[in-house]
């Protein structure tokens, strides 16, 4: 998933995140978030930029391969009559998808020197503790915040990403935003990490997953205070909240804001991937990003990571509509970090699916479904023999015509559960349904 949220002037997501460069500084170029690539067509008649809807069931829960871009503001081929010849040009449905579905997300890197063994051990989800005032809750909290910077050019110090991270455990180890330390501009190669007492080490990575927008850096510390994350099963909307962060340029280090819980398990969706986030109306800006959102005990119960663009509906300015990664989500991918060094257990078909839109299936007379753009490599459904151009008619015999209803059912499993898929597939001039029996793999060993 592509993964430098922030905005900017030729952007237009309708959030951003918060692990920008410091405006003070020189901003490595590429850092922008960048225009959505679309690949190059070639038929010259296409008047309209037709956007990829592919949607990866290579999922867990809900990451996706490929980018989910915006409709067609044209019309396709056929939708009147000066278009309807144009669907001359293509042979068959297969010619034609290649046009519609544009693989467009690039994975985000990180170059950052790894940790010669990690760290293992586990979060541990507190729960909650007795409540503080505020200015108890910035005292108690402010000396395990710290400041982040990732740099693109390892000689440079002044060429930096600037973000928040959390202190997770008295020898060094910071939860931040994967955001923060990865990058599909100028990768960074080095990081450091600036604790309160304004002391800056050097870091190590110990993995990082851009789904969840977790990291972990390690640094050579010993004797520092660590956070207390709380289970947020008991977390209501209404719920006073604060956050505390290093948001703008590094003068602004160490800065508080408060609000309360305004949502809770929003799905948010970001270029086809849905994180489930903590809306809060707590302030938060570039720079807050890895930063705790603290209940009224002084507990981590989530880390933002990205805020309400105005551009979604076209306001002036939206203000206070921020999101935060639940504190439970937290810990399963630190968990897994801690002992291997990335997110495993997500669970994926390892194909890419995306709706037949309703003027295709007319033209080539193609059944509701989902049609296969993509078949990835060391997937059970490769070694099944589906291939790129099939239809996925359904799921357990269960109809789908929705990416949603493939993530829905995939999400409920485990990896090495079996499903059993019924596929169309035209061959010559005959076409035939079939089904076939899959098992899940990790999203790690096809992506």
């Amino acid at each position: 998933m592509e993964n430098n949220w922030y905005q900017t002037e030729n952007s237009s997501p309708w959030y951003s995140a918060e692990g920008t460069p410091a405006p003070a500084r020189t901003v490595p170029e590429g850092y922008a978030a960048p225009e959505i690539p679309v690949r190059k067509r070639r038929r010259g008649w296409i008047p309209w930029t037709i956007a990829s809807v592919a949607v990866v069931a290579l999922i867990a829960v809900s990451s996706i391969l490929f980018a989910s871009k915006s409709a067609p503001s044209s019309p396709l081929p056929g939708e009147d009559e000066k278009q309807e010849d144009r669907w001359e040009d293509y042979r068959d449905f297969r010619e034609f998808f290649e046009d519609y579905f544009s693989p467009t997300e690039e994975k985000a890197t990180c170059d950052i020197p790894r940790v010669d063994s990690f760290p293992g051990g586990e979060l541990v989800l507190a729960p909650e503790g007795e409540e503080l005032s505020l200015q108890e809750i910035y005292k108690r909290c402010a000396p395990w915040v710290v400041g982040i910077r990732a740099y693109p050019d390892p000689d440079s110090r002044d060429d930096y990403y600037w973000g928040t991270g959390i202190v997770a455990t008295e020898d060094g180890v910071i939860i931040t935003n994967a955001h923060v330390v990865t990058s599909n501009g100028k990768v960074p190669c080095r990081a450091t990490v600036i604790l309160s007492d304004d002391t800056e080490h050097e870091a190590l990575l110990i993995g990082y997953d851009t789904r969840s927008d977790v990291a972990l850096l390690k640094i050579d510390a010993r004797g520092l205070t660590p956070a207390e994350f709380c289970d947020t099963a008991s977390m209501e909307v209404g719920d006073s909240v604060a956050a505390i962060g290093n948001p703008l340029q590094e003068e602004f280090r160490s800065s508080m804001t408060e609000g309360i819980i305004s949502g809770i398990d929003r799905g948010i969706s970001y270029n086809g991937a849905t994180m489930t986030l903590i809306q809060i109306t707590a302030p938060i800006n570039e720079g807050n990003s890895g930063g705790p959102l603290l209940n009224r005990s002084g507990q981590v119960i989530g880390i933002t990571n990205m805020k309400m663009s105005s551009r979604y509906i076209g306001s002036v300015s939206i203000e206070g509509v921020g999101f935060a990664i639940p504190a439970t989500t937290v810990k399963t991918v630190a968990d897994s970090i801690l002992r291997c060094g990335e997110m495993r257990g997500r669970p994926a078909l390892g194909i890419t699916v995306g709706a037949i839109p309703d003027k295709a299936k007319k033209q080539f007379d193609l059944p509701e479904g989902l049609y296969i753009s993509a078949v990835s490599a060391g997937s059970d459904c490769e070694a099944k023999g589906i291939l790129p151009g099939d239809v996925l008619l359904a799921v357990n015999g269960e109809s789908v015509a929705e990416n949603q209803q493939v993530l829905d059912i995939i999400q409920k499993l485990s990896v090495g559960d079996t499903l059993t898929l019924t596929i169309w597939r035209q061959e010559k001039d005959e076409s035939r349904r079939f089904d076939v029996t899959v098992a899940l793999v990790d999203m790690n060993t096809v992506y």
